[in-house]
Order: structure tokens, then C-alpha cells, then sequence
């Protein structure tokens, strides 16, 4: 029986203690989030009251170090959506024991609304407009975001989420990764990247409660 979480520090041990992936790939922009900062944007969202007995999509969610966070502060069920079979693989292995349901495919192929999106999303560096469909899902999908993005692009990201969404609190908070990739030329690198809380506007939910009656 998994132990109640009592700190975010707590929290941080455990997802520390998750499986990886046995290799990443850069054509995807994959950038894993680390302990510390998932624990960080995970307690964040539980403090907000948006974990706890909430509905969860975990968007790109690589080896589920958000998914599991997630289950551990008491999500009612989380969904984990992720393309890659490699990350998928220890993903499942992570999963175990908890209310995690594995979506693989295409972010563009998951409808299913969820209270709270959790998301480390590719830059959009390497395949321009790659980070926009997970935009654009989680606005579709989500009444609260909680995502990382490349802090080049803040001004595009504040500018694209304000279209619909109140962002409520907007963070530096940069994710230290080890060397993943050929031009990786240290055993550690700094990612400087941005973190946005946002959640849908009180017009556009009460237009969409309108157009489901």
C-alpha cells in the first residue's frame, strides 16, 4: 500500500525513484522533467485544490513522473497520453498500482475532458508548431494548465494561452537534464524554461456549459 505523501520533498523522492526510458529521442523534443521540478508544479496544483479527487490528463507524458505524481496526491484518475512506445514501456511500468490509463498516440487523438492538464510539451525548436496542438488540447480539454515551455517562447505562450484562458501565476523555473543527445556537450545541462498556470476563462465555461444543455 502506497504511503500517504506528506511534503513536496517527499513527493520528490519518490518520483526520483520512477523508471526511465532507455533512450530518448531528440526528434521529439524529449526533454524529461525532473523530480524536483515535477514535484514542484505537482504541489503547486494540489495546494490550487486542482489534484485531489480531480480528473487528470498528463499530456506527453513520457515516463508518467506527472501521472504518478498525480495519483499520489489523491487524483480520482489520470490519463496519460504519450506517442512514443519507448516512453510508453516505462510508463507502464510506473503505472503500476495506481489509476493511470495509458492513451498511446497522437495528442490530436485524445477527447476526453479532464478537470487538470499536466504538461511538458515538446519546444516546438526542432519541428516548428509542434508545442501547439498540446496547446491548443489542453484549452480544448482542460479547465486548468499546468505546463512547461521554452523560455524563448514565453511571449508566444502568454500570448496563445491569454486567447481563452486567465493565466494566473507565471514561474522561471528551469529543469536541469542529464547528456541525452550527441551535441550535448556536459553530463548536466540547465534547460531555461517558463511555467504558466492557466485556466479557462468564467465566459467560456459558462458557454460550454450552455451548448451541452
Amino acid at each position: 500500500m502506497q504511503k500517504p505523501i506528506r511534503s513536496k520533498k517527499d513527493l520528490e523522492i519518490h518520483l526520483q525513484k520512477l523508471h526511465k526510458p532507455a533512450f530518448y529521442r531528440n526528434q521529439l523534443e524529449q526533454y524529461p522533467t525532473s523530480a524536483a521540478v515535477a514535484s514542484e508544479i505537482l504541489f503547486l496544483a494540489f495546494l490550487d485544490g486542482n489534484i485531489q479527487g480531480k480528473i487528470i490528463g498528463d499530456f506527453g507524458a513520457g515516463n508518467g513522473i506527472f501521472s504518478v505524481g498525480a495519483a499520489m496526491l489523491g487524483a480520482e484518475k489520470v490519463y496519460a497520453v504519450e506517442l512514443d512506445e519507448n516512453q510508453v514501456e516505462a510508463l507502464k511500468k510506473n503505472a503500476e498500482g495506481f489509476n493511470i490509463e495509458i492513451v498511446q498516440g497522437d495528442i490530436l487523438s485524445f477527447n476526453v475532458q479532464v478537470d487538470t492538464v499536466l504538461m511538458n510539451p515538446p519546444f516546438g525548436s526542432i519541428t516548428e508548431g509542434s508545442d501547439r496542438k498540446f496547446l491548443d488540447t489542453a484549452m480544448k480539454l482542460g479547465k486548468h494548465v499546468y505546463s512547461l515551455h521554452n523560455l524563448k517562447s514565453a511571449d508566444f505562450i502568454r500570448g496563445y494561452y491569454s486567447r481563452e484562458f486567465d493565466i494566473i501565476r507565471e514561474q522561471r523555473m528551469d529543469i536541469r537534464v542529464p547528456r541525452l543527445y550527441a551535441h550535448h556537450t556536459m553530463d548536466q545541462k540547465e534547460i531555461p524554461t517558463i511555467f504558466f498556470h492557466c485556466e479557462v476563462r468564467r465566459g467560456q465555461i459558462e458557454l460550454g456549459q450552455a451548448n451541452n444543455n
